[in-house]
């Protein structure tokens, strides 16, 4: 039966119970393989960026300025040391300091 596909309240229990409430895998460490690299993608209905510091250390992200809530990544992947919201312009390094 196609309604598993297309019934919201299935949508709404996967969500909850799979993408919203547990440890899922976002990304291989090859995809952000230099200092400085991000990579974007969701968890669930939650827009997710992954960023390599200076440090070679992997931190993940909710992929909204906390201020405001504007996108900061708005490239798939790329390679920068800071994000800057574009509406009020706080920055934020790739540990998630602001600056």
């Amino acid at each position: 039966k196609r309604e598993i596909f297309t019934a919201p309240e299935l949508f709404e229990l996967e969500m909850k119970h799979i993408f919203e409430g547990n440890w899922i895998y976002l990304a291989h460490e090859s995809q952000i393989p230099e200092k400085n690299d991000y990579y974007t993608t969701t968890m669930g209905r939650q827009p997710i960026f992954i960023a390599r510091n200076k440090d070679g250390v992997l931190n993940a992200f909710i992929n909204a300025c906390s201020h405001r809530g504007a996108t900061l990544c708005r490239y798939k992947r790329g390679n920068k040391a800071t994000y800057t919201c574009p509406f009020h312009g706080w920055t934020f390094n790739n540990s998630g300091k602001l600056l």
